[in-house]
């Protein structure tokens, strides 16, 4: 005999949370970015609230019931009607009305895909309901982009924003933007506490972020010179979390530390996350850019993607367990050397060490992608 799904048997309370979670689930992304673009060639899915009410009568009740759903709202559309309707928001995103009714009052989380709607008439629609906004994630097509878009939001009030996210579809080397990024946000964002950043740059002080604790730098190489790096972090004295997946040998160039190397004090910095990326197969010179800030309190220190002579760099200059890189022991063996460290106390506070080995390198971004 034949039951009902057991799906049918839960109650709603617990349904409830599962449609919460779904909701959360950040918008896909292919794990080969930068050697494939990051969101452009993955299919897009239905609208999540408006699928969940139409399975069934019950599914719709609760649904209906549950207005934190509604508040993610994601702007894109398949590219096929964004050849047809380009510029005619209206007639391709009629839900957003739905959505900002059913969402009541609660926090908004938008997602804005330039690459499919124009941002002019897209921010025209959600502008007004920014002072909701909770997380802002800006999706572009590459790092030129960004200055049409940016002076779109100059004004925009957003006293609520927590999550700022700016990606780019596609990057490599060689694609830079030319124009000035302009400041936006300037009304200010009391409460903006993370900001990541993939494939592009922005200058993330062009107000002083005092209350930032997270930042995320994913394949921004173009970092600025050392004393502009210096105010930037400066104005986010309360910054606890770091996160550099980059080719380091391409920001050495780019911050050219003085010779009498300074250091940027991150005072609050707790946990740090290095992970080497290699645009022309250039050793990843983490020494260096560890070199490049003053950590007194870390506590957890993660470095990835790096090769066993990189290592021996980096634990020629600070005291960490020189065993903590994979097959160090029998790696160094065969060269018949082991570092001499230099900095005893490198990190007085650190619990927690994880180095990984680096993985066969695929093939270089600037290659066609096909």
């Amino acid at each position: 005999m034949v039951g009902r799904p057991l799906i049918n048997y839960l109650p709603n309370e617990l349904l409830a949370k599962i449609f919460d979670m779904g909701a959360r689930l950040p918008f896909p992304v292919d794990e080969r970015y930068p050697h494939r673009p990051l969101f452009s060639k993955i299919p897009i899915g239905a609208l999540y609230a408006t699928a969940i009410s139409q399975v069934c009568i019950r599914w719709r009740e609760i649904i209906f019931q549950m207005p934190v759903v509604w508040s993610f709202i994601h702007l894109t559309r398949t590219l096929e009607t964004h050849r047809r309707l380009k510029s005619d928001l209206g007639r391709s995103i009629d839900w957003l009305p739905v959505y900002l009714r059913r969402s009541r009052n609660f926090p908004l989380h938008i997602t804005l895909d330039t690459t499919r709607v124009p941002a002019d008439a897209a921010l025209a629609l959600i502008n007004p309901y920014s002072t909701r906004w909770s997380t802002f994630t800006l999706l572009v097509s590459h790092v030129g982009s960004l200055p049409p878009v940016l002076p779109l939001l100059v004004r925009t009030r957003v006293p609520r924003l927590q999550y700022l996210s700016i990606s780019s579809d596609i990057y490599r080397e060689g694609i830079v933007c030319y124009d000035p990024l302009v400041p936006f946000f300037v009304t200010g964002t009391p409460e903006l506490a993370t900001i990541s950043l993939s494939g592009v740059y922005v200058a993330w002080n062009a107000l002083p972020l005092s209350n930032l604790r997270n930042l995320e730098l994913h394949f921004t190489s173009r970092w600025p010179n050392f004393a502009h790096l210096q105010d930037m972090f400066d104005a986010s004295p309360m910054l606890e979390r770091l996160i550099i997946h980059d080719d380091i040998a391409s920001i050495l160039r780019h911050v050219q530390q003085p010779f009498s190397m300074p250091t940027v004090t991150l005072g609050r910095l707790k946990y740090l996350e290095i992970e080497a990326f290699r645009i022309r197969d250039e050793p990843a010179d983490v020494a260096g850019l560890l070199g490049l800030f003053s950590m007194d309190i870390l506590e957890s220190l993660m470095i990835r993607e790096i090769t066993v002579d990189e290592w021996v760099s980096i634990i020629a200059v600070y005291d960490l367990p020189v065993f903590a890189f994979p097959g160090f022991g029998r790696a160094t063996r065969t060269r018949g050397r082991l570092p001499n460290r230099r900095l005893t106390k490198s990190f007085p506070f650190l619990q927690n060490l994880v180095v990984t080995a680096a993985s066969i390198m695929p093939r270089s971004p600037t290659s066609p992608i096909r």
